[in-house]
């Protein structure tokens, strides 16, 4: 007897050895059917999904205190977020894209009075962060308020400090105490309802953090293309899913937003923690006190690598590093392939964002104002820098008054 319990111990001490090598080995899935089976294996239930990524997000609860279901595997919290987040798009969709097109100028004029004879020039990510949250907070999150009655501190303040706190959760330095409460006393003057949402960030970030930088890379692109200005000057006009999707062989905004999302995947990759598979040889029992008493030991990272599936060559060609929104017009129209791999720019399974339809036309009308706005004024350009930026990287970009 106490031969057989040397040798159990043994063994669980050479897997657990083991394990301390694997789990620090994170798994990049770089192929559509490899990514398809890591945000959606087969058999595996909605709860475990919630799961696998409430674990690959700590990092945010640490940095901005969120509770909304992208860090918890709760399942009554996942239906009610989705629940509320369906409710908000449906009442966007209802105003109609119109009513957003208005919102996203008054958003542009607003911000644009902040270049006088003193100040001629804003930077250009910033310019575009304040503009877009301006708008997400009316046209998206129903805030009771007029798009210029925001206090500029506020808006400069949280896009800011939520751009800051991404960028720190994650660096293995500590995060300055202060940030997080000034963050949240700017949501909370710009967002009064503590009813509907008791914890803005869980929205906010969301609704806000990739949409924006969308925003400014396809701008970044199209403000000095004629064809592609036109094409936005035109949906300008008259705004709504028909028009913005286009036919036939003209270049049409979605065309231009999809190659923006292709090129620059707003998540780049989808992290995931999961269950090792040496453990599935294990007793069911056994697993479940591993998980209690050394849940580190039992899981190991694993990555859907969309921006990979995104430039690889053996699914967009040779230019698949290249932008070329041509890419999706009617006459070439994409393989299946394809346009399996443009999905996964919005996640993959049943936790795909709910918002995937309504994104993009989002993005285009926004673009379609700022580039409208200040083609408009004489006096008005983008000044562009050595390269698109991201998150990061627009430091050489301006919205300037000459």
């Amino acid at each position: 007897m106490l031969t057989l319990v040397l040798i159990a111990v043994t063994v669980l001490f050479l897997m657990l050895c083991v394990m301390d090598m694997l789990t620090n080995i994170p798994i990049a899935h770089n192929t559509v059917d490899s990514i398809r089976c890591c945000l959606n294996p087969h058999g595996t239930t909605t709860g475990q999904l919630l799961t696998e990524r409430s674990m690959a997000n700590m990092r945010l609860v640490k940095a901005f205190n969120l509770s909304n279901t992208f860090v918890s595997n709760n399942q009554s919290i996942h239906s009610t977020f989705v629940s509320q987040a369906r409710a908000l798009l449906k009442g966007s969709n209802k105003l109609g894209w119109l009513h957003f097109r208005d919102l996203s100028t008054q958003a542009v004029q607003t911000e644009l009075l902040e270049l006088n004879a003193a100040q001629t020039q804003v930077p250009f990510d910033s310019f575009i962060q304040c503009v877009t949250l301006r708008v997400v907070l009316i046209g998206l999150l129903d805030v009771d308020a007029s798009v210029d009655s925001f206090a500029r501190e506020d808006i400069i303040t949280a896009t800011g400090h939520i751009n800051r706190l991404w960028a720190l959760s994650k660096k293995p330095e500590s995060i300055p105490p202060c940030l997080l409460p000034q963050l949240n006393d700017a949501l909370r003057r710009l967002i009064p309802d503590t009813q509907k949402y008791p914890n803005p960030v869980d929205f906010v970030i969301p609704s806000w953090e990739t949409l924006w930088r969308v925003v400014a890379i396809a701008v970044g692109y199209s403000h000095q293309d004629e064809a592609m200005s036109d094409v936005f000057s035109a949906f300008y006009s008259s705004p709504g899913p028909k028009t913005f999707s286009g036919h036939g062989t003209r270049l049409s905004p979605k065309n231009i937003v999809d190659e923006t999302m292709r090129l620059h995947p707003p998540s780049k990759r989808i992290g995931r923690m999961k269950t090792n598979p040496v453990f599935r040889y294990l007793p069911s029992p056994v697993v479940q006190l591993l998980q209690q008493l050394l849940p580190s030991r039992i899981t190991r990272k694993e990555s859907a690598d969309v921006a990979e599936i995104q430039r690889s060559a053996d699914i967009w060609g040779p230019d698949s590093g290249k932008f070329n929104p041509a890419r999706f017009l009617s006459s070439s129209s994409p393989t299946k392939e394809q346009s399996e791999a443009l999905k996964y720019v919005f996640g993959g399974g049943p936790l795909r964002c709910i918002g995937a339809s309504w994104a993009p036309i989002a993005v285009g009308v926004i673009c379609s104002a700022v580039l409208t706005v200040i083609s408009d004024c004489d006096d008005l350009r983008i000044v562009k820098g050595r390269e698109i930026g991201d998150r990061e990287g627009w430091s050489d970009w301006y919205i300037e008054r000459f």
